[in-house]
């Protein structure tokens, strides 16, 4: 009767352990197993052979099939091929085990504590297998404002989770800066042009570029902690470093813009000399080498990596805080500037693309935002890497001062160009020579405020649009 309890025990164990095998398990079914092993092996005097291998069939299959051989399943048969079944099959006959041999429940409920306790462990060293692949070859700083807590954790779970190494990297408060520091780390543009978020930003990487220098790094990742990463970044960034020329600066391990990785379209082309200039193709294509190619005109400072050398030609060339800090910076003429092709970050673009045009928004800017979709300048910013048209639309140009106060009147991408968009419209619509002329001198006055902030304003560039601006409204 003892053996007759002991097998119906073991045969339970080994149906559960060959169902949770297959229910996807194998974790909890492998300590399943050695827990039938060791009730097997405890039993071995005893057990029946023909039991002994009905058992073993049971733990191989999973299957409820073995199980009616004992005479201990009667309604669990089905389909050896469901999963379910199998484990529902398991569980008759660890029932009867249990209530029909009182003497072992505690032997049988200790063999499945250790299973149990065994597979938590592996659960747990997990996430510690992955991060210990391969390590993140250069120090990564994450940029991030002391008072954005969330943004900064959500950052670090992301990072913990690919197994990258990370460190905080306390961003500058543009509004704390005092009148000053302001005079001191800014030119005059910026001070009246810009608003405190461009300048604290433009501060935060400068602080980054400083800090390379400082302490003797020769290269670090800079990252903004609205970036998301792709997988594999350990292992791809490790890559590009053994790819890179020996000359390189800067390389942009995420971008928007210009960014076309063999040749840049015409359209695109236009945008970038109108707003400062691209960059000259190494070749009959921009690519560099399997993973790295120059850029034309980017943007963007979610994610790149600076060299030392690179940190000290950036200091030089930008003093000061003055613009948007990748327009800046990435203009650089003489700037050794590379981008990976297949990029391993992105931005976190805010919100879904319907913010501007969703119920209860004002007339205005619905319209202009038409304006801005009919027109093709929406084409253009997805070709530029930007999905989400809501950040495009409210990231800011320039702002304007208010005579005799503080305040600034900033002006938007969206409604400017839309603006823009509407007077060509209406131009064409009155058939109108001289109104199509004031609409590209208002376009020409946005751009020469961008290049003068951006210091990429040159006087053949300006003595050419105001030539060609004047010669059309006075010949309308």
């Amino acid at each position: 009767m003892v053996a007759r309890r002991r097998a119906t025990a073991t045969v339970a164990v080994g149906a559960a352990a060959g169902a949770l095998v297959r229910l996807g398990c194998p974790s909890v079914g492998e300590g399943a197993g050695a827990a039938f092993a060791a009730a097997r092996d405890a039993s071995a005097r005893t057990l029946p052979r023909s039991l002994r291998a009905t058992s073993e069939r049971t733990v191989a299959s999973g299957s409820t099939g073995a199980l009616e051989e004992t005479g201990l399943s009667a309604s669990a048969g089905g389909s050896a091929s469901s999963a379910f079944q199998a484990l529902a099959g398991a569980a008759v006959p660890a029932a009867v085990c249990v209530a029909a041999a009182r003497p072992r429940r505690r032997w049988l409920a200790g063999q499945l504590r250790k299973v149990s306790a065994k597979s938590g462990d592996e659960e747990e060293k997990a996430p510690a297998k992955k991060a210990a692949g391969v390590k993140t070859p250069i120090p990564v700083w994450v940029v991030n404002l002391d008072k954005s807590i969330d943004r900064w954790e959500k950052a670090k779970a992301m990072f913990t989770e690919e197994g990258v190494t990370a460190d905080r990297f306390p961003a500058t408060l543009g509004k704390a800066m005092t009148e000053e520091e302001l005079r001191e780390n800014t030119t005059f543009g910026a001070r009246y042009f810009c608003t405190a978020g461009m300048i604290g930003c433009f501060m935060s990487h400068r602080r980054i570029w400083e800090r390379v220098i400082k302490e003797g790094i020769p290269a670090a990742a800079a990252l903004e902690d609205d970036v998301v990463i792709y997988p594999n970044f350990n292992e791809r960034l490790t890559k590009l470093l053994e790819e890179l020329p020996a000359d390189w600066d800067v390389c942009l391990l995420g971008a928007v813009g210009c960014i076309a990785v063999e040749q840049e379209p015409m359209h695109m082309k236009v945008y970038g000399l109108l707003t400062g200039g691209g960059r000259k193709s190494p070749g009959k294509t921009r690519s560099i080498s399997e993973n790295v190619y120059v850029p034309y005109k980017p943007a963007g400072t979610h994610a790149y990596i600076v060299s030392q050398q690179g940190a000290k030609k950036l200091l030089e060339r930008l003093p000061k805080a003055r613009y948007h800090v990748d327009l800046s910076a990435w203009s650089i003429k003489d700037l050794n500037l590379y981008a990976a092709k297949q990029f391993l970050a992105t931005q976190a673009f805010d919100e879904e693309d319907t913010t501007v045009s969703k119920a209860g928004a004002p007339i205005t800017k619905r319209f202009l935002r038409w304006c801005w979709d009919c027109s093709g300048l929406s084409a253009m910013a997805r070709t530029g890497g930007i999905p989400n048209l809501t950040w495009a639309w409210k990231t800011a140009v320039f702002a304007l001062p208010v005579p005799l106060s503080k305040k600034r009147i900033i002006v938007e991408m969206g409604p400017s160009s839309s603006f823009f968009v509407l007077l060509c419209t209406l131009s064409v619509i009155l058939r109108s020579p001289r109104l199509f002329g004031i609409a590209l001198a208002y376009m020409s006055s946005l751009l020469f405020v961008i290049r003068w902030l951006s210091g990429t304003q040159t006087v053949t560039t300006f003595a050419l649009m105001t030539t060609v601006c004047a010669g059309i409204i006075w010949k309308g």
